[in-house]
């Protein structure tokens, strides 16, 4: 029996042969890059590939090279992975010591190995890299620095505040220059501009200055087309319009979460055969493999958009949870209250407008099934927690009604049950056919 490998990749950097790319987005990252200085800061909540696209960066496609970067040293490097414990000068370290692996014998190669063997005491600083630079030009060469996980390295506490400030601006002289500027390309969870934004003062010109953003999105429908098209690689059916229609009502299009659902798909299909009658199985599975992915995002949120996402999860309930008679009439309210939050929440894809209404609906209806986990399992000094945060961002009234509807949720556990049971078989679900 010849052995079916899995093409899909629920988890870990996606091999750049596969990173799914289109052409407007492979013109947003390397068009800034082409020019000195031109700097790209890429940001979104994990799973959307911001380690992937980082990867495809750094080894651009050969007609990209071939016309622009040709150059061009790329060094890439995880921050949170290598930077340990971060420091300044354990970061100019290590991008010192990536560029020497990169680079032939020659100027540039010398100058990397001597500050990397230079005595004991000596810390490196933006000022070597300064004189990296200008080794490279002479050799006609630019270096673009390509930095995942990068809000690592920002750390804004009182203690580190000051340190991060100096630190910034060191890296940001290296675009700012006059000749024989670096690239840089960052890749971040928020955007630059948030995450720096305790470190800004008036004195010094923020450091998301001169930076390109790109925020992540979830896949459209021709990068899903893409990612099921990967099954007839190993010379397997294709996926049905079923099962392709089932791997986007599990994942809301989520890269991560859709990667997951493809594999759970192909597997059911290895043990029970092509194409698949029943997709239950799958979605009982999907359950617990995407759990980290629904945690992860749970735990990037603040307090008042775990509220928010609560609050819509909850409005997908009305009147469906027995022995509650909430009145949601406040939500409208609270929606307009919250109406900057709620856009940041659908700029991250974690929520969406249903279709032809204005009613919001979490992307995929098994975080919205989590959601409501989340508040069933919830334990008193949570709850108490919770409490807490929606006196200070609602009034009273409304705190008081929102903790009569959380009781009333966590108290009905058997409608939770049967709601990932409706969830799982995808009723009263209807998504678009893909061709």
């Amino acid at each position: 029996m010849n052995p079916f490998v899995n093409p899909f990749i629920p988890g870990g950097i996606v091999p750049l042969e596969k990173i799914i790319v289109d052409r407007k987005r492979a013109s947003n990252v390397f068009s800034p890059l082409i020019y000195e200085g031109g700097s790209v800061g890429v940001y979104g909540d994990r799973g959307l590939g911001k380690s992937s696209l980082l990867c495809y960066i750094a080894y651009p496609q050969t007609d990209w090279w071939e016309k622009y970067f040709q150059n061009h040293i790329f060094v890439a490097f995880n921050c949170q992975d290598t930077v340990i414990p971060f420091t300044p000068a354990n970061f100019w370290c290590q991008a010192v010591w990536h560029l020497n692996r990169k680079v032939k014998a020659g100027p540039l190669k010398e100058k990397c190995q001597a500050l990397l063997t230079q005595e004991e005491g000596s810390e490196l600083n933006q000022h070597d890299f300064h004189d990296i630079l200008d080794t490279a030009a002479k050799d006609k060469k630019r270096i673009v620095l390509v930095l995942d996980d990068f809000d690592y390295l920002i750390r804004t506490d009182s203690e580190h505040l000051e340190s991060t400030r100096a630190f910034l601006q060191g890296l940001r002289s290296l675009i700012t220059r006059y000749s024989n500027k670096a690239n840089l390309v960052v890749a971040t969870r928020r955007s630059l501009e948030e995450l720096c934004k305790p470190v800004t003062n008036l004195s010094t010109s923020p450091f998301s200055n001169g930076f390109t953003c790109y925020r992540l999105q979830l896949f459209r429908e021709a990068e899903i087309h893409q990612l099921v098209h990967w099954i007839e690689e190993i010379d397997q059916p294709r996926f049905s319009d079923d099962e392709v229609k089932y791997i986007c009502h599990l994942s809301g299009h989520h890269p991560q979460l859709a990667q997951i659902a493809a594999s759970e798909v192909f597997d059911q299909r290895s043990e029970t055969g092509a194409p698949l009658d029943d997709l239950t199985p799958v979605g009982e599975r999907f359950k617990s493999k995407a759990r980290h992915v629904f945690e992860s995002l749970w735990a990037a949120a603040r307090d008042v958009e775990r509220m928010l996402l609560m609050f819509v999860a909850l409005q997908e309930q009305n009147g469906k949870i027995p022995q509650c008679h909430y009145d949601l009439g406040d939500l409208p309210v609270i929606f307009s209250q919250r109406e900057r939050e709620l856009i940041e929440l659908a700029d991250r894809g974690l929520i969406r407008k249903r279709k032809d209404t204005f009613i919001w609906e979490i992307f995929s209806p098994i975080f919205d099934w989590w959601i409501l986990k989340e508040i069933e399992s919830a334990d008193p000094e949570r709850l108490d927690e919770c409490r807490k945060v929606w006196g200070s961002l609602l009034t009273q009234k409304q705190a008081k009604r929102l903790g009569h509807l959380v009781d009333a949720a966590r108290e009905n556990k058997e409608f939770i049950r049967k709601f990932a049971q409706i969830v799982i078989q995808m009723a009263g679900w209807t998504l678009p056919i893909f061709g």
